[in-house]
């Protein structure tokens, strides 16, 4: 009988045990091994920064599922920034948000070529901001010489992408010649540099990235680098990208010196 009583009261202390571990909901705030948190006990236990919704933690300030409150999804041509659905739209001034409904690169939409509304007539389309009947030449268009918006002094012409006396033009150009413009569905391309067409028709890149030479990438040239290929490129030395991605020096009889390939 002595060892039944024992095994009684050690039977309710365990019990006791066991229920001072439960659920402390209703506590006073004290953490045990077993606590479920919710709203009026301890709160989330989210990192800094962060907010609890049914599918876990949160940022509400850049959540695309949850932008501001647990649940609010923005569209999918937005993002959430600073918990407000914004159009997703390149950071650049080539591009505009056309009253927050289209994101539009200005240089090529034939439906806002150059400014948002202005629309291309019929027969016509948008290259370098402008409506044009035929995309311009980036090798020869004095106005657009070698990149939109590229002008030449009066006193030069565009020979081979590049700003030079008519006299210094040579009768083959030493670089390779810039790739033409892509004419898109929506209006002719730089796919070298169009956020929008990067590479391809169509093909874009994220805002968090950058179109170089038709690659998206996150890396940030500096000084005399260019992207070649999607990475940072030293076009004045290069014998691989000599002044321009692409343009090979003859290994056997050249080198590349301020961005020109010299016969040694």
């Amino acid at each position: 009988m002595g060892n039944r009583k024992w095994l009684v009261l050690g039977l309710f202390a365990a019990i006791a045990v066991f229920g001072a571990c439960g659920d402390d909901s209703g506590d006073d705030g004290a953490t045990d091994t077993r606590d479920v948190r919710d709203a009026g006990d301890e709160g989330s236990s989210c990192p800094t920064g962060q907010d609890l919704c049914p599918g876990g933690c949160v940022n509400l300030q850049a959540s695309h599922d949850n932008c501001g409150a647990c649940g609010n999804a923005c569209a999918t041509n937005e993002l959430c920034r600073v918990a407000d659905c914004v159009l997703d739209c390149p950071t650049s001034p080539e591009y505009d948000d056309c009253g927050g409904t289209v994101c539009a690169s200005l240089l090529t939409d034939t439906d806002n070529c150059g400014a948002c509304g202005n629309v291309c007539g019929s027969g016509e389309t948008c290259s370098c901001g402008t409506c044009v009947s035929a995309c311009v030449d980036l090798n020869t268009d004095a106005t657009h010489c070698g990149t939109c918006g590229t002008a030449c002094d009066t006193a030069d012409v565009c020979c081979c992408g590049e700003c030079m006396l008519e006299a210094d033009c040579p009768t083959e150009c030493p670089m390779v010649p810039i790739p033409a413009e892509l004419d898109c569905e929506t209006g002719c391309s730089d796919s070298r540099y169009d956020m929008m067409n990067c590479g391809a028709c169509g093909l874009a890149c994220s805002v968090t990235q950058r179109c170089g030479d038709g690659f998206c990438t996150s890396e940030t040239c500096t000084g005399v680098e260019v992207y070649c290929e999607g990475r940072c490129t030293d076009i004045v030395n290069n014998s691989q990208n000599c002044g321009r991605c692409g343009n090979a020096c003859d290994p056997a009889t050249e080198y590349c010196f301020d961005g020109r390939c010299i016969r040694g």
